[in-house]
Parts: structure tokens; C-alpha cells; sequence
């Protein structure tokens, strides 16, 4: 996550630390932006090279059970239509599909893009909100949309179909700001030594290519999604968020805030890490209140502490989702409860529940990531040289951590961690 800018300070025994600060981000909101009440409700989003859109969208996606639209997926699904069916190598398709709209650019007329995108939409629920990601990221589809001079009467026949709500535009103001560390870390000497012996190692020659690359994509970028940009802005339905700095947790917050304007009820938590501590002893070591999360307490959910772990794990996941979004790490105090270190010993019943879980048919599974600093998933309130505990860490493939005290027998882990994986997939099916 992004950490934003920081400063360098000196206690009494002169170790050095850094202090966070919090970074400040604009967000501009038009007079008219709110989400219609006929559905489906439409969003249409833009947001260049580097302004992590993907991220975001996935985030939203989750948190708030947002259905994402790809233009350019919808665009290639359908010009792959006119295309010989035989071949089915997606490479060589997507090849044949830009040299067909290189032939023939009369295919790319606006009109008929945006009765693709109503046609994909007659397909789906009627009863729920859209985000349109608007412009394609493959140049030659993005090229395409430079060619449009003229919108309002696309837009206004499409809108008598399917009305739109309003615009958000993840703004991207420095190119040059797209290629720097994501955290701002104090210079030292010794990084400053570390980092001329890398450039004189490396040459400079990867870095002014990768800019000058960035820059042109940029530009291309800037060039298509202006009039459309423009359109919005005019009728004051357009959000901008300058996501310039790539601090994520605060740009997160400010999603978070236009969503609960808008009166969006968000589902679940997303990026989620629980750090699972089942004693006394775990939290003193693990020097939790340094720790930057939510602390927790079994003790306070909705469950009977003496119930068996797999009543438990539920509790806790349902707690997690219905913390306020912009809360992502969590330390879970299971001390008291039936959860403990040797709980696969006591509950005869978990062998068999254990090996249920871990069936990859049944449960996406986590992947073990032994003896990892604690730090590089919850970041400290004040960061010091002083190194943390070593955890143990299971991760999964959407973005979900757990973490564990590093005594903890392993199949313990797994076990809670299919428990809270088993708990996702039955809500995710249930949406």
C-alpha cells in the first residue's frame, strides 16, 4: 500500500526512524454526478497508462459488487466475429483483428461501439450498477477512438437506451511521476551510494525508454479520451481523482467517501490481511500496538467462544466485511476462544473437516510464504531499524493474507485460513 510522504527522526538511542504523513488527494465532483434510479445504473471510467485503474476497479468491483465492462473486451469479441472462426490462437486473432481495423477504420464508427456496449448490457441483470471502462488499452483499438470529433449525438442515442449516471477519471498529471518508487523513502548517503552503483551498473538507456514508451502511451491516451472527457465535464457528471502521488490507501479512502455519498452499501472488505494471534503471549511479542490495524477481539462478535473453530472463523470474516471499507488489516485476538495452538489435537472432528478444505476442487488454496518480516504486510505506526518477528503467511490468489504467530503447527494454519477461503466463496455465491 502507499505510504505516502515521511520524515526522519532520532530517539534517545539515536536509531533512526521514520515518521509516516499522510498524503493529500484532490477530488473534483461535478453538480450533477449521482446514480440514476432507473437501472442498470452506468458508470463510465477513464484512467491512462499509470494510473493503476485495473487496481481500483478490481477493488471496487469487490467492495461495493460493481460489475466491471471492458469496451475493448466487448470490441474484440465482436470484430473477432468477422473474422475466419478456425483459428483460435488468441495472439494470432488479436493480430488479425488489428490489421482488420487497419483495412477497414469504418468498422470503429462511434455509434456502432456504443451499440456494442448496449448490446452487452441487454445481455445482463437489469437490476444492478455498471462501471464501463471506457477507453481500450490496445493502441490500435485506442487509436481509433482519437478519429472521433463529435460525441453528443452518439451519446444522447445511446442514452435513450441505457441513461448514464456519471463519469470518474483516474488522473495521471506527471508521466514522469509514473516511473518513481511507489513509497517516498528518506535518502541517506548510503542509498544515495546504492543507487548511482545500480545507474552506473545498469545504464540509462532502459529508463529513458521505458519514459519515452510511457510518454507517447500517455499522449495517445490524452489525445482519445479528450472530447469524451470534455462531454462529461460539460454536463457536470465527471469525478476526477488525481491518483498522481500513488499513495493507495488514501486514494482507497477517497473512493470509499464518493461511494458512501452516493449511497452505495459496501459487501465486503477487499486486499484483506488478518493477522491471527491466539494468545496473551502472541501480542506482546508481535508488539501489536506498533502494529498499523484493526484490532479485534473474538470476545466481541457475534459468536460463543467456546464454539468450534469452524462457527468461529465464519464470525470473524463477517466482522471483517462489515468494517468500514477503508480498513484493510486486521489483528484478529482468538485468545479465550477454542481456537488455540493445539486445537487440532482436541477437536476429533477436524482431521476430516481439514482435509474437506483443503480439496482444490472445493477451495481456491493459499500459497505458503515461510519466515516472512511482518512489516512487509502490515506497516508499522512508527517504523524503526529494529527487526520484527518473522511470521508465517498463507496468501491467496485474491489478494487475501493471513498471517500467524511463527510457532504455529502449519496444518493449523491451512486449516484457518480454507475456513476463511471456504466463508469467501459461499458469499461471493450468494451475491
Amino acid at each position: 500500500m502507499g505510504c505516502g510522504n515521511s520524515s526522519q527522526e532520532k530517539d534517545s538511542n539515536a536509531v533512526v526512524t521514520t515518521k509516516k504523513h499522510k498524503v493529500s488527494i484532490h477530488v473534483s465532483i461535478g453538480n450533477n454526478v449521482h446514480l440514476e434510479e432507473k437501472k442498470p445504473q452506468l458508470i463510465i471510467v477513464f484512467g491512462g497508462p499509470g494510473s493503476r485503474k485495473g487496481k481500483l476497479l478490481d477493488d471496487i468491483s469487490h467492495v461495493y459488487g460493481i460489475q466491471l465492462l471492458s469496451i475493448e473486451m466487448i470490441l474484440l469479441e465482436e470484430l473477432g466475429k468477422k473474422l475466419p472462426q478456425e483459428d483460435t490462437d488468441d495472439l494470432r486473432k488479436t493480430a488479425q483483428i488489428a490489421q482488420l481495423v487497419k483495412n477497414q477504420p469504418e468498422l470503429m464508427r462511434l455509434h456502432w461501439i456504443l451499440n456494442q456496449v448496449g448490446n452487452a448490457i441487454d445481455k445482463l441483470p437489469k437490476n444492478r450498477c455498471y462501471m464501463v471502462d471506457f477507453m481500450p488499452n490496445l493502441k490500435f483499438l485506442m487509436s481509433a477512438f482519437s478519429g472521433v470529433t463529435e460525441c453528443d449525438n452518439e451519446f444522447k442515442v445511446f442514452e435513450n437506451r441505457y441513461p448514464i449516471s456519471f463519469a470518474i477519471d483516474f488522473s495521471v498529471k506527471s508521466v514522469k511521476k509514473q516511473l518513481e518508487p511507489q513509497c517516498a523513502v528518506p535518502v541517506t548517503e548510503a542509498s544515495k551510494a546504492k543507487d548511482n552503483k545500480q545507474t552506473a551498473a545498469q545504464g540509462k538507456q532502459s529508463d529513458e525508454a521505458d519514459t519515452g514508451r510511457l510518454a507517447r502511451r500517455a499522449t495517445l491516451y490524452n489525445n482519445s479520451a479528450k472530447i469524451f472527457v470534455d462531454f462529461f465535464q460539460k454536463s457536470e457528471r465527471f469525478v476526477t481523482v488525481d491518483v498522481t502521488s500513488r499513495a493507495e490507501e488514501e486514494i482507497w479512502e477517497k473512493m470509499c467517501e464518493l461511494f458512501s455519498k452516493l449511497n452505495v452499501i459496501h459487501l465486503r472488505n477487499t486486499s484483506t490481511v488478518m493477522f491471527f494471534m491466539f494468545e496473551k503471549r502472541d501480542l506482546e511479542h508481535y508488539q501489536v500496538e506498533n502494529l498499523e490495524a484493526e484490532r479485534v477481539n473474538v470476545i466481541d462478535m457475534a459468536v460463543d467462544i467456546n464454539a468450534p473453530p469452524e462457527r468461529i472463523i465464519p464470525a470473524v470474516c463477517k466482522f471483517v466485511d462489515d468494517a468500514y471499507p477503508t480498513k484493510k488489516r486486521f489483528i484478529i485476538d482468538l485468545d479465550q476462544s477454542t481456537l488455540t495452538k493445539d486445537c487440532m489435537k482436541k477437536w476429533t472432528l477436524l482431521k476430516r473437516a481439514y482435509k474437506s478444505l483443503l480439496d482444490p476442487k472445493k477451495v481456491l488454496q493459499f500459497r505458503d510464504i515461510e519466515e516472512c518480516n511482518v512489516k512487509d504486510y502490515i506497516p508499522l505506526v512508527l517504523v524503526t531499524k529494529t527487526m520484527m518477528p518473522s511470521v508465517k503467511v498463507l496468501c491467496s490468489s485474491e489478494n487475501e493474507v493471513c498471517l500467524f504467530p511463527r510457532d504455529t503447527p502449519h496444518n493449523l494454519c491451512k486449516y484457518v485460513a480454507g475456513l476463511y477461503r471456504a466463508y469467501r466463496e459461499l458469499i461471493m455465491q450468494q451475491d
